[in-house]
């Protein structure tokens, strides 16, 4: 399965089974007892932790991080906006898999990353 965090798409083989083997490292705690709001805090508080510090968010971490969302909320997509520094309130969304698969593709293909403003305004 494909998920995209802001502008890069990873694929994750069963999220539920990743998360199943990640959630002691990730950090999160227990992921089974969590509701679908506690774990969007916990990864919106993990983004920005990596937008404050600078850091790109590795691949292992999307995988984790996505594994929770999908586990919890059923979305493939997730963008976290950062506004002057901050991380604002997520938007989730359910993405075809094809549309994923084309985006990441064209991504590997030019070497660059998706475009947002060409994704999100017709995801909401």
């Amino acid at each position: 399965m494909l998920f995209l965090l802001n502008d890069t798409i990873a694929e994750i083989d069963i999220p539920e089974i990743h998360l199943s083997k990640r959630w002691k490292s990730l950090g999160c705690g227990d992921p089974y007892g969590m509701r679908a709001r506690d774990a969007l805090d916990f990864v919106t508080r993990v983004v920005a932790d990596h937008v404050r510090e600078n850091v790109p968010i590795d691949t292992i971490l999307i995988q984790d991080l996505g594994s929770l969302i999908i586990a919890k909320t059923g979305a493939n997509a997730a963008l976290f906006p950062t506004l002057g520094g901050t991380v604002a309130e997520p938007r989730l969304t359910i993405l075809p898999e094809a549309i994923l698969r084309t985006l990441k593709q064209r991504a590997e293909k030019e070497g660059t990353p998706p475009d947002i403003a060409e994704i999100w305004p017709l995801a909401a």
